[in-house]
């Protein structure tokens, strides 16, 4: 009978462990570079985002780019799926509205691969968009929660979601019309299960998005 408690305590508290850890919750860095045939290389790599740094919960995102001259930090509420917007610190905030179409996709495949970056096993998910081109190598083991882009229309988010299984990005290539920016993960922390993604307080959405 003791044997048998103890069988089911453990397999309890195992249920428990892997519920609490189901999804990455922590922060992902990466490192940008650009191409173009057309444009000026440097030109491109200082007026556009050099560095990003993301931030997951089980409900929200946050998304940190920095370039040369500016930083912007976007703030997206899951259960509101809106998106505060904010440039250089300031707290006048812009709301957006992420359930509307700000692209098309046209095609896609998603396969395997034995590359692994960071330590991490990944999927290939490649995209033809209306608008330009895209390649994201998924992770196969760290995912981030449906919560974060089931919603999430604008820049077609919830199609990488759902056909990722959101496996978290940890490899990109966005081929645009004039240019390509390539990024690459240079950083990965998990976190507890209850990491606050973001780092302003949520009475901000209904003063900003009306």
């Amino acid at each position: 009978m003791n044997r048998v408690l103890i069988i089911i305590a453990a397999l309890f508290f195992t249920s428990c462990s892997e519920q609490g850890n189901k999804y990455f919750t922590g922060t992902i860095e990466y490192a940008y570079t650009y191409t173009s045939d057309s444009l000026n290389a440097d030109s491109l790599a200082r007026t556009r985002p050099s560095k990003s740094i993301l931030r997951y919960d089980i409900l929200d995102y946050q998304s940190k780019f920095i370039t040369n001259n500016d930083t912007t930090i976007n703030y997206y509420s899951g259960t509101l799926n809106k998106c505060l917007i904010g440039t250089n610190g300031s707290k006048n905030f812009e709301c957006a509205d992420y359930s509307s179409f700000t692209d098309s996709v046209l095609s896609y495949k998603i396969y395997n691969t034995d590359e692994k970056i960071l330590g991490y096993s990944c999927r290939i998910l490649e995209v033809q968009k209306k608008n330009s081109w895209l390649q994201y190598y998924v992770s196969n083991d760290l995912r981030i929660a449906s919560a974060t882009y089931r919603k999430h229309v604008s820049y077609n988010w919830d199609f990488y979601g759902d056909k990722a299984n959101g496996g978290l990005i940890l490899r990109s290539e966005h081929r645009f019309k004039y240019f390509t920016m390539k990024g690459i993960a240079t950083a990965i922390e998990m976190k507890p299960a209850d990491f606050k993604a973001l780092e302003i307080s949520e009475d901000l959405f209904p003063q900003f998005c009306k």
